[in-house]
């Protein structure tokens, strides 16, 4: 049995987990982190990260550096059969996941942290405070942050019958351009919408949903080609990914999702980003609330010197914000894949004269998690 008796043990480096694992560094809470991996793979994911998201990387000090090495587009445009709908400035850094966790890792290694890869977890034990792992590697910890992702195995293993991820209705198709382009395009169609954005001076990512009853297995390793991509995606739109024809690293993935849970905890285990609660990705903000879930909850661990009550002010603070965000994304989706020939008119109409598009985001970007704190401290 290993002693980390003292240590808050992260499960999964992630982007909450290493979120999480910084900001306790940050503060000197003893933490280690644990990832089933052995490295961080690209697998054609890319991620835009909002101003509220930007927030967080700002009071973690890695934000001049994701900007720096991300696409930092300054223009997002609406386009329906090719022709423009509307346009507005945007301030979002888009950028690879692989960029991300490489940033969030070096900067947890360069406040001293550990971790530990190929520890893939086993079983737990709450009452003890132990966690094993397939490995055969046991330890000894002072509390669990479950930060596993949608498939949980911590959640799992807690809860015995816990809800599985239910498909949404949705896949998308990932992939990256070796093009050049400086802002988000974002392509309108019945039953499926396209975006492509610049993840730093020479590639593009390029995110294509399609609304389908047919379940697509949830893996972000799933591998497609481009003759089974020109199939989910009409004629007119082949120019906008003809670069793919070649690629190799074409990945569809279907969107799967959960209620949003009425607990984030449970004795001393807390979960945080798809863990606690995964949401479907049309407003952008996966990436966003994982890093919220990461820095808020640290931050309170330190504050509060009470593991129990951060978990409870951490769960007051998110559950809220979470389902709010829950709701317009799901409504986005529908939004974006309309087919009804009259309503794509309203919707068109609308974004183009009431500037919808620009206001909605707004008051999910502008949330920031030092006064949301602050207002219960």
């Amino acid at each position: 049995m290993n002693d980390y008796s003292n240590h808050i043990a992260v499960i999964g480096a992630g982007i909450s987990g290493l979120t999480l694992a910084c900001k306790l560094k940050q503060d000197g809470v003893p933490v280690i982190i644990f990832e089933k991996s052995s490295t961080v793979t690209e697998q054609g994911a890319g991620i835009s990260i909002s101003p509220n998201g930007l927030r967080v990387l700002r009071y973690i000090g890695v934000d001049e550096q994701l900007r720096n090495e991300s696409g930092n587009p300054s223009e997002i445009k609406f386009l329906f059969n090719k022709k423009e709908i509307t346009s507005f400035p945007i301030d979002v850094v888009t950028t690879s996941r692989q960029c991300l966790y490489k940033i969030l890792l070096n900067k947890y290694y360069s406040l001293g942290g550990e971790v530990l890869f190929n520890h893939e977890i086993s079983n737990i034990d709450l009452n003890n405070s132990e966690i094993l792992f397939l490995n055969q590697e046991a330890y000894k910890i002072k509390h669990i942050a479950a930060c596993d992702g949608i498939k949980s195995t911590c959640k799992s293993l807690i809860y015995k019958n816990s809800e599985q991820p239910a498909y949404s209705g949705y896949s998308v198709w990932r992939a990256i351009l070796d093009k050049k382009q400086d802002k988000i395009e974002t392509h309108l169609g019945p039953n499926f919408h396209i975006v492509t954005y610049p993840i730093n001076n020479q590639r593009t990512s390029f995110v294509a949903a399609i609304k389908t009853p047919f379940n697509v297995v949830e893996s972000w390793k799933a591998k497609g080609s481009f003759e089974e991509l020109c199939e989910d995606l009409p004629l007119s739109t082949r120019d906008i990914y003809s670069s793919l024809k070649d690629s190799n690293e074409i990945y569809k993935w279907g969107v799967y999702t959960k209620k949003i849970p009425s607990k984030l905890f449970d004795k001393n285990i807390t979960f945080l980003g798809d863990a606690a609660h995964p949401i479907v990705p049309f407003m952008g903000q996966g990436g966003c609330l994982a890093l919220e879930d990461g820095y808020i909850f640290g931050k309170l661990i330190k504050l509060k010197n009470d593991l129990r009550a951060s978990q409870k002010l951490y769960q007051k603070l998110r559950l809220s914000r979470v389902k709010k965000i829950h709701k317009e994304s799901v409504l986005q989706g529908k939004l974006n894949h309309i087919s009804n020939p009259f309503i794509i008119f309203c919707r068109n109409f609308l974004m183009k004269y009431l500037a919808v598009a620009r206001l909605k985001p707004n008051s999910i970007w502008r949330y920031d998690p030092d006064i949301e704190i602050n207002k219960i401290k």
